[in-house]
C-alpha cells in the first residue's frame, strides 16, 4: 500500500500547527500565565519554546521523515534493532489516555458553544457531556477515515485560517473594553520580580503541553512530509504559528478578566467558569460567546485528529504483518471507540452517579489526567531523547540540515549538546515539579 504524504508544504504547516494548536493554547496557556506572573512567564515560555520546543519538535519530526513510519515503526528503522519497542507501546498507551481526557474537554466545549447559541437550551448534567464527547469523537473519525489528504490536510488548511481569523477578532475587541488596558499591561509589561524556579519550569511544562512534545503526533506527521521538505523550516514555522495563537488567545482572555473584575489566577476554571460569566455582562457577549467557544471546538477537534492519526497509523503498521491486516477504516473504528469508552467513563467520574470512579479523593478523570501529565509524557520524551541522541546515526540529523550543512556545523554541536545532556535533565525536573517534589 502507498503511503499517503501532505500534498504541500503550506499543508505540511497547516496540519502540524493544527494538532499543535489546541486546549494547551488556549484553555491552558491563559490560565498558565495568569497563575505565574502574566508578562514574566510569557517571556521565560518563549525562550523555552526557542531553546526546548524548537530542536524537540526536529527531533520528533526527522524521526518520522527519515524512517518513513508512524511511532511504532520509526524506532526500529532508525536504531535497527527491537529493544526501544516500549516507547512507541507506552506513547501510544499514553495518547489513548489523554483523548480521552481531551474528548471531556472537548465535550464542555460543545456545550457551552450549544449554550452561547441557544441560551434556553435544556442540560442534562453529566449525559450531556457524554452526548457532547460522542458528537467531538464522531467528528474526528470521520476526519481521519477520510486520509491524510482529503481528511487531515484539507481540515487544517480550512479551519487553522478560521481559528485565526476567530481569536484575532476576539482579541481586538477585548482590547477596546474600558479596563483590558490593566490586562494588556499585566500581559507584557515584563517584571523580574515575578521571575522565580517554578515560573521557569511551569513554562517549560507548558512548551510541552501546547507543541504536543511526546505524544507521536510529530513523529506521525513527519513521515508524511515529502523527502525535499527542509524540516528545521517546518518547524519554525509551525512554531510561529502556534505561539501567535496562544498569545492571542491570552490577549482575548486575561483582559477580559480584569476588565470585568475578576482574578486571571482562577487556574483551569477561567475558561468554563469565568468567562461565560463575563460574556454575559459584556455588550455583545453572546456574539463573543459563540465565537470563543467555536474556536475553543475547532482547536480540540483538530488536536484529537491528529493523536487519533496517531494511533491508527501505529494500528495499521503493526497490523500490516499479520495475516490479516487491519484496513485504516477499522483501525480508526477501533482507536476512536476506544478513545470514546475511555472518555464516557472520565465524563461518569465527574457526576453524582459516577462515585464508583473515585478513590483517594480524585475522579477517574483527575488520575488519568495526572497519570499521563505528570509521569507518561515525561518518560516519554527522555526515552525519545536518550534515543535519538545516543543511539541514531549522527549522520541522520546533518543529512537533513543539508543542502547547508557546512554553514551549519555549529547548529549541529549545540544540537547534540543539548539533546545529550541538557534535556535529560531538563525533562526530568519537569517530571519532579508536575508529580509536587520541587
Amino acid at each position: 500500500m502507498v503511503k499517503e504524504q501532505f500534498n504541500s508544504r503550506f499543508g505540511v504547516i497547516m496540519a502540524t500547527a493544527a494538532g499543535a494548536v489546541g486546549l494547551g493554547n488556549i484553555w491552558k496557556f491563559p490560565y498558565m500565565l495568569g497563575q505565574n506572573g502574566g508578562a514574566a512567564f510569557l517571556v521565560v515560555y518563549i525562550v523555552c519554546v526557542l531553546l526546548f520546543g524548537l530542536p524537540l519538535m526536529i527531533t520528533e519530526f526527522v524521526m518520522g521523515k527519515r524512517s518513513g513510519q508512524s511511532v511504532r515503526g520509526a524506532y526500529q528503522v532508525l536504531a535497527g534493532n527491537t529493544h526501544w519497542n516500549g516507547i512507541p507501546i507506552l506513547t501510544c498507551l499514553s495518547v489513548m489516555l489523554i483523548i480521552g481526557v481531551y474528548l471531556v474537554i472537548t465535550g464542555w466545549c460543545v456545550k457551552y458553544l450549544l449554550l452561547s447559541v441557544f441560551p434556553s437550551l435544556p442540560m442534562l448534567n453529566g449525559w450531556t457531556d457524554i452526548l457532547c464527547n460522542t458528537i467531538a469523537v464522531f467528528i474526528s473519525v470521520m476526519v481521519v477515515w477520510m486520509g491524510v489528504n482529503k481528511g487531515i490536510e484539507r481540515l487544517s488548511k480550512i479551519f487553522m485560517p478560521i481559528l485565526l481569523l476567530i481569536v484575532i477578532i476576539l482579541a481586538v475587541r477585548v482590547a477596546f473594553l474600558p479596563g483590558a488596558k490593566e490586562g494588556l499591561t499585566f500581559l507584557f509589561a515584563f517584571d523580574a520580580s515575578k521571575l522565580s524556579f517554578d515560573v521557569v519550569l511551569s513554562a517549560l511544562g507548558q512548551c510541552f503541553y501546547s507543541l504536543s512534545i511526546g505524544m507521536g503526533a510529530l513523529i506521525t506527521f513527519g513521515s508524511y512530509i515529502p523527502k525535499k521538505q527542509n524540516v528545521v523550516s517546518l518547524v519554525g514555522n509551525v512554531i510561529a504559528v502556534d505561539t501567535l495563537v496562544a498569545v492571542l488567545a491570552a490577549c482575548a482572555i486575561i483582559p477580559a478578566v480584569f476588565a470585568y473584575g475578576s482574578s486571571p489566577e482562577q487556574g483551569p476554571k477561567l475558561v468554563f467558569s469565568v468567562l461565560p460569566v463575563v460574556f454575559q455582562q459584556m455588550p455583545g457577549g453572546q456574539v463573543m460567546a459563540v465565537l470563543f467557544f467555536a474556536l475553543l471546538c475547532i482547536a480540540a477537534i483538530t488536536s484529537i485528529v491528529s493523536l487519533l492519526e496517531v494511533l491508527t497509523a501505529s494500528l495499521v503498521d503493526i497490523s500490516a504483518q499479520k495475516k490479516h491486516p487491519l484496513t485504516r477504516h477499522r483501525a480508526i473504528l477501533y482507536t476512536g471507540g476506544v478513545c470514546l469508552l475511555i472518555s464516557i467513563f472520565c465524563a461518569l467520574s465527574l457526576t453524582d452517579s459516577g462515585n464508583w470512579l473515585v478513590w483517594g479523593g480524585k475522579t477517574l478523570f483527575d488520575h488519568i489526567d495526572r497519570l499521563t501529565s505528570c509521569y507518561m509524557l515525561p518518560l516519554v520524551a527522555l526515552s525519545t531523547v536518550i534515543f535519538f541522541g545516543w543511539f541514531v546515526d549522527k549522520n541522520v540529523m546533518k543529512e537533513e540540515m543539508q543542502p547547508h550543512y557546512g554553514s551549519r556545523l555549529w547548529t549541529i554541536r549545540v544540537y547534540y549538546f543539548l539533546i545529550r545532556w541538557c534535556f535529560p535533565i531538563l525533562i526530568f525536573l519537569i517530571a519532579l515539579h508536575s508529580i509536587g517534589i520541587i
